[in-house]
């Protein structure tokens, strides 16, 4: 019986301490995926592209977004108006329960300004979701090359 109650209790911080382990990017029910963006040069903007998938059974909304790479970053929609691209600032970007949002070229994005120095192709940096819980979530970005339309092998 001695022996049965140790194992159980090995068993029992086994799974305590497993359940501290934090995967990047997953944090309350929102999962983050393919993260990627491309080299810059110096001086130009950068983004980062990736899915986002929330799991949960309620809205969560990103308050802001923080990296090392770039003293700004905001998720932004490229949309054609009148034949001509433009971007535009998403003030308030939530993502519903159980929906995936696609960050793409062309489309939405985490805009990337005022970067001190260019993105390096084979790089990687991290980036963070400033949650409406309070909770941030971070997560890895690969750097793929300059014009790379999807995330790098």
């Amino acid at each position: 019986l001695n022996n049965r109650l140790r194992s159980l209790n090995e068993i029992f911080v086994c799974v305590f301490f497993l359940s501290l382990v934090t995967l990047p990017g997953v944090c309350e029910g929102l999962q983050i995926s393919e993260a990627w963006s491309r080299a810059t040069v110096e001086g130009r903007m950068g983004a980062v592209y990736a899915t986002i998938e929330n799991t949960s059974d309620h809205p969560i909304r990103i308050e802001g977004i923080k990296t090392s790479v770039a003293m700004m970053a905001q998720v932004h929609e490229s949309y054609l108006d009148n034949g001509m691209m433009r971007m535009r600032h998403i003030e308030q970007f939530t993502i519903p329960a159980g929906e995936v949002r696609k960050l793409a070229p062309g489309g939405l994005h985490i805009m990337l300004m005022r970067l001190p120095k260019p993105l390096v192709e084979g790089t990687t940096f991290e980036t963070k979701f400033e949650l409406d819980s309070g909770a941030d979530l971070e997560f890895p970005v690969v750097v793929g090359s300059m014009g790379q339309m999807s995330k790098p092998e």
